[in-house]
C-alpha cells in the first residue's frame, strides 16, 4: 500500500495554517482545529500545536445562525473576527484573521505549512491552483506548502490533500486533478432565508467533511503517514471513500505523475 509521510518540515514544531473561509465549512473547521490544537498540545507537551490565521471578508447574517457556527448575538459581525476572537478568548490562544478576501497573487505563502480552502466557490481554488502551479520560483515560493480542500455541494463533497507546488513524487492537489474547476459557474447568490440555505446545502455536509479533513491531519501528525489524502462524502448515499495514494486512481481522474 502507497503511503505519504509526514513532511519533515512539519515535525515537532508548531503548525502555520492558513484558512481561506469562515463560512459553513471554515467555522466548522476552526471548531475541530480548537479541539485539534488543545489535544496536540497536551500529547506533545506543546511541542506540536496550531497557529491559525483565517481570511474572509463575509459578515454573519441571520441565516448563517444554526446551519453556520455562529449565534443571533454575532448578526452583522466579520465572520473571521468573530471566530477567532471566540477561539483565543476560551483557548488563551494567539489565532490571527483579517477581514477581507484573500488574493492568491499577492499573497506571501512562506510563513505557512499548510493552506486550508473552506470555499464554495470554484474560481477562488481555480485561482489559487493556477498560482501555485504557475509561480514555482516567485520571491514567495515555499516548496513544502500543502494544499487542503474542502469543498462540498449540496449534499457532497471532497477533502483532497496535496502539495501545493510541482515537485518530484508530488501529491496531487484538488486543482491538479480536477482543473475543470476553471470551467465552473459560480452562483453569487446569498442566501436570504434558512430554507432556501437549506435547500443548497443538506444540514451535517459541512461538519461531515470537516471531520474527515481533521481526521486525516490527526493521523499525518500524530501516526506520521496516511495512506490515502482525501474522502468523497455522500450524505444520501451515507458513503464515504478514501481518495488512494495511487497513481493508477489518479490516472483515472486524468493525472499523471
Amino acid at each position: 500500500m502507497n503511503t505519504f509521510s509526514i513532511p519533515s518540515e512539519w515535525i515537532s514544531k508548531p503548525l502555520n495554517v492558513l484558512v481561506i473561509g469562515a463560512g459553513g465549512t471554515g467555522s466548522a473547521f476552526l471548531s475541530e482545529c480548537f479541539q485539534l490544537d488543545y489535544l496536540l498540545r497536551k500529547v506533545t507537551n506543546h511541542q506540536v500545536h496550531l497557529n491559525i490565521s483565517v481570511y474572509d471578508d463575509d459578515k454573519v447574517s441571520e441565516s448563517n445562525v444554526g446551519r453556520q457556527g455562529f449565534y443571533p448575538v454575532d448578526v452583522g459581525m466579520y465572520k473571521a473576527e468573530t471566530l477567532v476572537s471566540r477561539f483565543n478568548l476560551h483557548g488563551n490562544l494567539s489565532w490571527k484573521y483579517k477581514n477581507e478576501r484573500l488574493l492568491p497573487e499577492v499573497f506571501d505563502y512562506r510563513n505557512y505549512d499548510l493552506v486550508v480552502t473552506c470555499v464554495d466557490k470554484a474560481k477562488v481554488r481555480a485561482d489559487l491552483g493556477r498560482f501555485f502551479a504557475n509561480d514555482n520560483r516567485g520571491s514567495r515560493y515555499n516548496k513544502s506548502l500543502m494544499w487542503l480542500d474542502l469543498g462540498n455541494g449540496r449534499a457532497s463533497g471532497q477533502i483532497i490533500l496535496g502539495h501545493a507546488y510541482e515537485q518530484i513524487n508530488k501529491l496531487p492537489n484538488v486543482f491538479d486533478l480536477y482543473p475543470q474547476l476553471e470551467s465552473i459557474v459560480d452562483v453569487d447568490e446569498d442566501s436570504c432565508s434558512h430554507i432556501e440555505a437549506l435547500r443548497k446545502q443538506e444540514y451535517g455536509i459541512n461538519k461531515k467533511v470537516v471531520l474527515e479533513a481533521t481526521r486525516l491531519l490527526w493521523e499525518l501528525l500524530r501516526k506520521g503517514s496516511i495512506s490515502h489524502h482525501g474522502s468523497y462524502v455522500d450524505l444520501e448515499s451515507a458513503t464515504v471513500k478514501p481518495l488512494k495514494i495511487d497513481p493508477v486512481c489518479w490516472q483515472v481522474l486524468g493525472y499523471n505523475s
